[in-house]
Parts: C-alpha cells; sequence; structure tokens
C-alpha cells in the first residue's frame, strides 16, 4: 500500500518517519516552498513525549530544548510581578516536558526523513477522487497521483479537510481570540530575554518573549476579539488591541513590520469522524486542540505514532486501521479540548478580578495542591494509552 501525505508539518514528517520504518510506502506533499522554520515556542509533554521516546527522539528533544530558568509574570508597567522557577514547573510533569520552538522540532523531523521519503515541496492537493481500491489526488500543477490512502496532516485550515469532508466554518469552533507570533533578530536591549520566559497579561490582552539562540527573541500575542483574525495585517491589527499598554510592546510592534508574523485565530476542530473511506486526517487537521490546551505538537505526534502502528498491522485493507485509530484517540482528544475551552479564562483572562486568581494559584506551583490544578487544568490524565 502507498499512502500520500498532504502536509510537512509535526503529524505528517511523524507519520512519514514511521512509515518508512514499517516499510511502508509514502509521499508528501507540502504547499511550502521549502522545510518551514519559525512559528512560535511550545511545550512538549504527556503523551508527544512517550511517542517521542518510542521512536528514540528524546536526545534529539533535548538538544532542541531551550534551558529557561524561570516562567516571568509583570505587572502592566513592565516591573516584574512574581516568578515561577522553571524546574518546578518542569516537576510536576515528572520532568517529561520540553520548551522548543516548533520549527525546531519540524526541523529535527525532516532531518529523519529527508533521503528516504519522497517530499514534494511547492506541490498541494486540489483535489481527489476516491473508488474502492484508492484514491486519485489532483495537485495544484495538474498532475495526478493514484495512492492507496490520502492522508491530511494540514493543519487547523486543512484543505484535504475541506475537500473530503466539507467547509471549514461548520467544522470550527472559535475560542474568542487571535494570536500572533514572530522572531525578532538581533533585538535592542530592551526586548533581549536572558534565560527567562516573560509574560504580560492585563485583561484581554497578552504579551510574551522568550530567548532565541543565535541572538533573537520569539514574542507571542493571544488576545481577547469577538472576531476571528481576518484580512486586517497583523501589525496593524495589533497596534489597534495594543494601544496604549506599555513595557516593551511599542518597541517590539515597531521591529514586527520587519518580521516575518504568523497571525490566525485561536480555534479548534470537531468533527464526527476523521476518516471518510481511504482520507483520513491527523494532527490539528482532525482535531486541533487550540493553543488553550497547549499540547498541539505533542499530540500531532502521538497521533501519527498511532495512526502508523495501526496501518503497519492493517495488512492491504487500510479502513479497519483508521476505525480503530479514531476509537484509541478520540475519547482522550476530546477531554483535551474540553480543558482547552475551559483554559481561554485562564490563558487570556478577561478581567483583573480572573486575572489575579489565575496568578494567585500560579505563583503557587511549587506546592503541591495548586501545582495539581495547573497540571489538571493542561494536562488531564488518560488522554490515551500508546500499546505496550
Amino acid at each position: 500500500m502507498h499512502v500520500l501525505v498532504s502536509g510537512a508539518g509535526i503529524a505528517g514528517l511523524t507519520l512519514a518517519y514511521c512509515l518508512d520504518h514499517a516499510g511502508i510506502a509514502c509521499t508528501i506533499v507540502e504547499k511550502a516552498a521549502g522545510p518551514r522554520s519559525g512559528g512560535y515556542m511550545i511545550d512538549f509533554f504527556g503523551s508527544g513525549h512517550d511517542a517521542a521516546a518510542r521512536l528514540d527522539l528524546l536526545p534529539d528533544l533535548a538538544r532542541i530544548h531551550y534551558p529557561i530558568s524561570r516562567l516571568v509574570f509583570l505587572r502592566e508597567d513592565g516591573r516584574e510581578k512574581f516568578s515561577v522557577s522553571y524546574p518546578v514547573f518542569r516537576r510536576l510533569f515528572d520532568n517529561r516536558h520540553f520548551h522548543f520552538m516548533r520549527g525546531d522540532l519540524e526541523r529535527v523531523l525532516y532531518e529523519k526523513v529527508r533521503g528516504s521519503v519522497e517530499i514534494c515541496f511547492g506541490a498541494s492537493v486540489e483535489g481527489l477522487e476516491q473508488d474502492g481500491s484508492g484514491v486519485t489526488v489532483t495537485l495544484a500543477d495538474g498532475s495526478r497521483r493514484r495512492t492507496g490512502l490520502l492522508v491530511g496532516a494540514d493543519g487547523l485550515h486543512s484543505h484535504v479537510r475541506s475537500l473530503a469532508f466539507g467547509c471549514e466554518p461548520a467544522l470550527t469552533r472559535y475560542s474568542g481570540c487571535n494570536t500572533a507570533a514572530c522572531v525578532i533578530r538581533d533585538p535592542p536591549e530592551l526586548l533581549r530575554a536572558a534565560d527567562t520566559f516573560r509574560m504580560l497579561t492585563a485583561p484581554g490582552r497578552q504579551v510574551s518573549l522568550y530567548p532565541m539562540r543565535g541572538d533573537a527573541v520569539a514574542a507571542c500575542f493571544v488576545y481577547k476579539s469577538e472576531e476571528p483574525a481576518g484580512e486586517t495585517p497583523a501589525v496593524e491589527e495589533l497596534r489597534r488591541v495594543y494601544a496604549g499598554m506599555d513595557w516593551v510592546v511599542p518597541p517590539l510592534l515597531d521591529r514586527m513590520d520587519k518580521a516575518e508574523v504568523y497571525f490566525d485565530s485561536v480555534s479548534q476542530v470537531e468533527i464526527p469522524v476523521w476518516s471518510l473511506d481511504r482520507v483520513v486526517l491527523v494532527g490539528d487537521a482532525a482535531w486541533c486542540v487550540s493553543l488553550m490546551a497547549g499540547q498541539g505538537a505533542a499530540l500531532a505526534m502521538a497521533g501519527a505514532y498511532i495512526l502508523a502502528e495501526e496501518l503497519s498491522a492493517a495488512g492491504t485493507d487500510p479502513l479497519p486501521a483508521l476505525k480503530r485509530y479514531e476509537q484509541r484517540l478520540r475519547p482522550g482528544i476530546e477531554r483535551i479540548q474540553k480543558a482547552g475551552r475551559s483554559m481561554a479564562e485562564w490563558f487570556v483572562p478577561g478581567s483583573r478580578l480572573r486575572l489575579e486568581a489565575r496568578d494567585a494559584i500560579t505563583r503557587f506551583a511549587g506546592i503541591p495542591a495548586a501545582g495539581w490544578l495547573i497540571k489538571r487544568a493542561v494536562a488531564p490524565e488518560s488522554v490515551f494509552r500508546l500499546s505496550p
């Protein structure tokens, strides 16, 4: 059986890596011109950590991990309000927790499959036709490919999902927040973040800075909005929303004019089934849990690992494997999505009272009761289990 994967992100690359090791022929098509970089800083833990261990990737993840010393929470004038030791935070997850740029993880995975898996950059799926034995895929250049299984690993705004399952608005739940992220090269002294993660939160608005290697800092904005991110340029929208906010926001926005900015709504994907005959979705395309849940990359890797595990045991008929894949994952994914929805007011509090309550719990993360509340909020237990 041949598998065609749309998307060279974390889910698609992990799936290709696993299938290649299982001896299943695989091709990736990716609309970007080459391997992607950038993105934003992510927390990687839970079932993703388990999958990475199975794939012998933990040394690679340790290499790209950023050794943050403290999580610093700031007052609106930029003065420190309180901080949490990162080692204390990491112990909440039994030290099975990494902190790195999303683009760094994609680069690690790309290096694992480069040379052994066919990857077609600058190509995207524009049409598909299914029959009993496979899928005929039409690419953007008009060429056609035949495959036994088409996998949509193309993210929140999955085009494969739209082609097979229907239009996006009916399948996504907007969280009421938008986000923007970028990397600032050679930042002025005011923006330099040393080895700390710094966060300033005001009601309905949040901005974070964290250090990167090579004399750079990464920035992330999250703010409440009645409307999803639209056509307004990111920096123009941020200038409007963050008008009057002090600290590093004005110089940061000035530098963002020359940076590549990721700008999108914070949404979840809710779809009745993840496969239709020989088309299946994985990662954010199937179940985006949103930035609020904080496990997108980890779930993408774990989900791809489980899908590959089921396919490798399926023989020539993949359909039963697709059902088992969904049965193993869906209950845990739905629990995480629910937790993500409840996290919205924790992540970007809409009032000063809620902000003070969040800070009070976070401040005492090292105390067992507070630590238990934090872990339970961001990492519900028994998400799903990898096979022995």
